[in-house]
């Protein structure tokens, strides 16, 4: 016998209490009997069954809510080995975090919108194994592929415009990261999402369409930010706002969304463009174009299922329950 979830252990305690305020009640009980008179004449006179059988239907149910608090913690026992299999794809999400991402012309910021476009895809390619790359003037794996989707989004909550030293934009090296992480054996679909306000300031983007598609992988492209632009607001160990970045001759930096560069990498790289408003639609409106390459199906780890056993303790617990109501409440006369 195993327990699925021994952490509802404690709810043996609550019987326990009960037991012990129901012992309470009945002393309580026997002091008031024997202040008013004669118990038994009492009970003669109240036609009530007695203290034993008060008990019997007591530890009746408190028996009960055992066995159910017994049950609730899973008890299995017996088990079968089962081969776990997964439907998806081979994707990648290259998440820009340059300083420019910090601008706020979409709500509460770049970054923030392009975060909840990320965990839209990961919600929507379950089964799929995802990689997550990081870039700035520079790019880093965060997490090869993997279908720990609960890892994943973690990794992408906690994304900050701080996780790349190296300053700028160069969406050629995250590009070509992504195709490295894709380039292994097998013929499943490939994809990779590159989340970003198109900024370039350092390589050439050009490359990167070519390097997947060597690997068999599709490039889709999600734009956040206004092409109108924002500023790039300066903040201080405490997250105020203390002035907006500057350039070194003390201009006030601009920056902007390129819808156009971000569309042209799509189309190069056989995928599609959305703009992303950070409410999560432009990801899923992408996990079935993704999809569509074709989904394979991963065999997977052998693991033990196991057979559960809480019906029998529900089953004996509803037994005692009835049990404690054909017992007699009064006496027969």
């Amino acid at each position: 016998m195993r327990w699925s979830s021994p952490q509802l252990a404690h709810l043996l305690w609550g019987v326990l209490l009960l037991a012990l305020l129901w012992l309470y009640a009945e002393r309580a009980r026997r002091r008031t009997e024997q202040l008013l008179g004669e118990p038994a004449a009492l009970r003669r006179l109240s036609s009530e069954a007695g203290p034993r059988v008060r008990a019997v239907r007591t530890v009746m149910v408190l028996l009960a809510l055992a066995l159910l608090s017994l049950g609730l913690m899973r008890p299995q026992a017996g088990f079968r080995l089962v081969t776990t299999t997964s439907q998806g794809v081979d994707a990648v999400i290259a998440l820009d975090v340059s300083r420019s991402m910090d601008a706020r012309d979409a709500r509460p910021s770049r970054l923030a919108a392009a975060k909840r476009e990320a965990l839209a895809l990961l919600n929507g390619l379950e089964g799929s194994q995802i990689g997550l790359v990081e870039f700035a003037g520079s790019a880093q794996t965060v997490s090869p592929l993997s279908t720990d989707r609960e890892g994943l989004a973690s990794l992408v909550e906690t994304a900050t415009t701080r996780d790349v030293d190296h300053p700028g934009t160069d969406l050629e090296s995250a590009l070509s990261l992504s195709a490295r992480l894709l380039s292994r054996p097998g013929e499943r679909p490939r994809a990779v999402v590159l989340i970003s306000d198109g900024e370039n300031l350092e390589g050439n983007p050009d490359k990167g369409p070519g390097e997947l598609k060597r690997t068999g992988a599709k490039l889709y492209t999600i734009g956040v930010g206004t092409p109108q632009g924002s500023t790039i607001p300066v903040v201080d160990s405490t997250g105020a706002t203390v002035g907006v970045k500057r350039d070194a001759q003390g201009n006030v930096v601009n920056t902007r969304l390129d819808e156009a560069a971000l569309r042209k990498l799509a189309q190069t790289g056989g995928g599609r463009y959305e703009h992303g408003d950070g409410s999560g639609t432009a990801g899923l409106r992408l996990v079935d174009p993704i999809r569509s390459g074709g989904a394979y199906e991963a065999r997977g780890r052998t693991i033990r299922a196991y057979d559960e056993r809480f019906p029998w303790f529900a089953a004996a617990a509803g037994l005692l329950l009835i049990a404690e109501r054909l017992v007699p409440r009064r006496r027969r006369s």
